[in-house]
Order: C-alpha cells, then structure tokens, then sequence
C-alpha cells in the first residue's frame, strides 16, 4: 500500500440517494426486507440416539435512540459432540448482523458442532474478549477484536490468537485486499481477517447545500466544507451543521483523524517512544480548529458526550448539515426513511493540503490460541468467507455499509453499480490510527481502545486548557504507553 494518499475523483463518486440508479432497483421490497420484525433465532441439530435440547435466551439492549436485541443460543447435546462459545458484536447494519449468526448456525448444523453464540455492541466488545483472556476463558471465536489484534498477538511470548494463514490459503490470501493482510501480520503470519471496513463518508444532505447554492460535488476541501457549514449557519442560526462527535469514545477518535491526517499529523514511525510524532505543529493547528468550529457554534455541545450514537442522529434528524461516518446512518436512513435517503449525498472525505485520508474501521474475527477447538474455528471462518456468491450477497444487504475485503467482490459491485465503482476507489486511501507505520502496534491498540486522543476535547473545551498543554499531555500519554510496550 502506498504511504502517500491518492486522489480521487469526487464528480464520479457516491452520488447517492433513492433516485440513484442503484437504489432505483432496490424498490419497496428490498425496503421491507431490510425491516424484519425481531425474531428470536434457534438451532436444532439433530443427531441419531442422542437428544438434543435447545435453549434461547433473549436480552434487549437499550439506548437513547436506538434498539437491539442482543441473543444468546445455546444448544446442548447429551454425548461428545463438540461444543464452541462464539462471540460476535452487533453492528449498526441488522442485515450484516443477522447474515454473520445464520452462517454460524449452518455451519454448526453441519458440522454436530454445539454452540454458545452471544453477542455484544461495539462499546462492549473489546472489554469482553479482554475479559476473557484475562480469565483463561476467551471465546473460541471473536468478531469485533480488530482494535485487539497487536494487543493480543504481537508478543510471541503472549500470544493469544491463533494465526490464520492456513484460513486465508483456503480463500484465496491474493484476493485479499492488502490493507487488511498488512495491519495483521505479526512474525510473517495473519492474526486476524476482517469481515469487512467501515469506510467513512461524508453524509451531506442535499437540501442544505441547495438553500445556500452549493453543488455537493464541488465541496472538496475542508474549506469548503467549513465555509459551507457557515453558510448554513447564517440561515440556520439554532442549527449546528457538522455533526462531529467530540466525546471519548470511537466516533471521537474518529472526528479527530479526519481533520489531523490531510494536514500532515502523524502517530508514530516506529514501535518506539522516540519515534512518537503526535507532539507536532499538525496536531495543534487540528486541535486549534476543532476548539474554533465548536466556538463558531458550528458543532453542539452536546457532541462532547461519549456517545457512539450523536453524529448518526445528527444526521437522521437533519439537525446537522453533514457528518462523516461508515455509511451505517445511510443504511438507516434506506431502511427507515427513504425521504432522508432521497436528501442524501455520500462523498469521500474532505482533503487537505496533504491530499485524502479515509478512516476504515478494523471490524475482524480472530480465533483463540487457548482454544480447544481452534481446527474447529479456523473451519468455521473458513466457512464464512470461502463463498464469494455468499460474501457478496451479505455486502449487497448493507446498502454501502461493509466495504468488501475481497478484490474479485469489488469488481463485481463495481460493474453492475455505479456507487460501488467508485466507492472502492477509495481503498488506497485508508488508514488506521497507526498512520504512517500502518503495522500491528500492540502499544498503539492500548492509545486506540482508551480513546486518549479524544481527551483533547474535553481537555480543551470543557477543561479549557490551552491548545499546547492539550497536544503535549496526550502526546506525553501516547509516549509512556510506547515506552511501557516495547522498553523504549
């Protein structure tokens, strides 16, 4: 992958909403589909002379603006049949949820396999399979542990997961798209293999650009977009029209890149505190115009608060002009409300004076060392992804939500849609929050899952600590987590 952000066509890129051609085609049907009523998933595996009892248990999860149901399926057999604890975070997509657990449950029936599957949000995953490996009880298979994967596997010492090559063979490890190979391979070999990225976007809502006489297609940089916002702004004056997330948590991390990358900023170069680089003028002037956007009033103050949710229903309630996001508001938005959807343009991320960065979320299933059946789980996630018919149809369900891993997948999206055509342009853009060494970092998954980069906000606009004591605090933090890992 090459080190220096490559451009992109915006005029040719996602140009979405239901009157796109791609969504043209998806109809009432599709909409319906993407709706199911919640139902309550059981398997039943039967096996001569020996009962079988199934048991299900079901917990509703509840948040401010959102509802899921979170299931745990267990069956139970009377005779030596194997038995697997899965483990798998719940998107925001129900779709992509609901294709993960069936092809878990099919393979379990056939294979005799007897499983235990729960599943976790994305703010509970990564402290459960820590949990798990502290306890000497992790889960024979995990999904949701790509922030984990370094922490969890870079030690040879210590290393919890089990490698993957024999899985990616099996697939095709040359279909991969390198990104993903890269930010997994410890000593040579995979630790890890996303089920797909969640690449962000802008979300921008076309009625606002068309009340102040922008074309969405001719916003490209940040001072664009921030002039934009302004504009909207003066017609709006009780709207805060970027809706950024500033709060702890990843949306948090996330709003911070975005702006920090194409100005220059950059972690670290090495697994060492000298090659630290976040101590840097790219990391002020990033900091110093968040701390003015928000002062401008051009984003809520209720942004500060460490909730993944804010920015999605920022843009789901059009009390913000745009957001940057996987596109997982987008396929709320289809799947909700059309109308929404029809007001929508997806764009790729706003550039700076050091071209374009895209953020794209780690979202992997790994395999357990500790495991008694980790033949078993590199079977079952051999399963999962060897079936490209299979594969895509699961992409196809997430309307631009899950960015395929898989070239050969990525062709054939872009040559039957317009949208994905120039989606997957963007792959030699992503980055992950080790940019520029872009490798596993076990130090570096300690700063991402405690979200340290966040801190700047509070630190700043609720602490009102000046911009440099911000910089050169979190940068001191980051330093003493890198000398901590690897001794220097």
């Amino acid at each position: 992958m090459s080190e220096e952000p490559k451009k992109v066509d915006r005029r040719s890129f996602l140009y979405v909403g239901l009157g796109a051609v791609a969504l043209v085609a998806i109809g009432a049907a599709a909409y319906v589909a993407m709706n199911p009523p919640v139902v309550t998933q059981t398997v039943t595996t039967a096996v001569p002379t020996t009962s079988v009892v199934t048991t299900t248990t079901a917990t509703t999860v509840t948040t401010a603006t959102t509802k899921t149901t979170a299931t745990t399926i267990t069956t139970t057999t009377g005779v030596g049949r194997p038995k697997m604890q899965i483990l798998y975070m719940s998107t925001y997509a129900p779709a992509l949820n609901d294709w993960l657990t069936a092809r878990t449950l099919e393979w379990a029936a056939k294979r005799g396999v007897d499983v235990e599957l729960s599943t976790a949000s994305y703010m509970e995953i990564q402290p459960k399979i820590l949990t798990g490996v502290e306890t000497g009880n992790p889960p024979d298979v995990a999904f949701g542990a790509g922030g984990l994967a370094a922490l969890l596997a870079e030690d040879p010492k210590a290393r919890h997961l089990a490698p993957l090559d024999d899985v990616y063979k099996e697939i095709g490890a040359d279909d991969v798209i390198p990104i993903v190979k890269r930010w997994y391979t410890m000593d040579g070999k995979p630790y890890a293999i996303d089920l797909f990225l969640f690449v962000d976007v802008v979300h921008l809502i076309k009625s606002f650009a068309n009340e102040v006489g922008r074309k969405p297609e001719e916003l490209v940089t940040w001072d664009d977009y921030i002039e934009f916002a302004r504009e909207v702004k003066k017609r709006h004056p009780d709207m805060y029209p970027i809706g950024h997330t500033l709060g702890k948590c990843f949306d948090g991390t996330e709003t911070w890149y975005q702006h920090w990358w194409p100005l220059g900023g950059e972690m670290l170069t090495d697994r060492k505190s000298t090659a630290v680089k976040f101590d840097s003028p790219e990391s002020r002037e990033a900091l110093q115009r968040i701390v003015n956007l928000y002062n401008e009033g051009l984003i809520s103050p209720q942004m500060l608060q460490p909730d993944e949710m804010l920015n999605n229903n920022a843009y789901l309630t059009k009390t913000a002009a745009f957001i940057i996001e996987g596109p997982t508001p987008f396929y709320a938005a289809v799947t909700r409300n059309p109308a929404l959807a029809a007001d929508t343009v997806l764009l790729p991320p706003p550039t700076d004076r050091k071209g374009m960065f895209t953020y794209g979320s780690k979202e992997a299933l790994v395999a357990f060392s500790e495991s008694k059946n980790v033949d078993l789980a590199k079977d079952l996630l051999i399963y999962i992804f060897k079936d490209k018919n299979a594969y895509y149809n699961m992409i196809k369900s997430g309307f631009y939500a899950a960015y395929p891993i898989f070239n050969s997948v990525q062709e054939k999206l872009a040559k039957e849609d317009p949208v994905w055509k120039d989606y997957i342009k963007v792959q030699p853009t992503i980055y992950d929050y080790t940019y520029p060494l872009n490798e596993p970092c076990k130090g570096m998954d300690e700063v991402s899952s405690k979200f340290l980069v966040a801190d700047l906000f509070s630190m700043t606009l609720i602490d009102k600590k000046d911009v440099d004591t911000a910089v050169k605090t979190v940068a001191d933090q980051i330093k003493d987590i890198i000398k901590r890992t690897y001794g220097q």
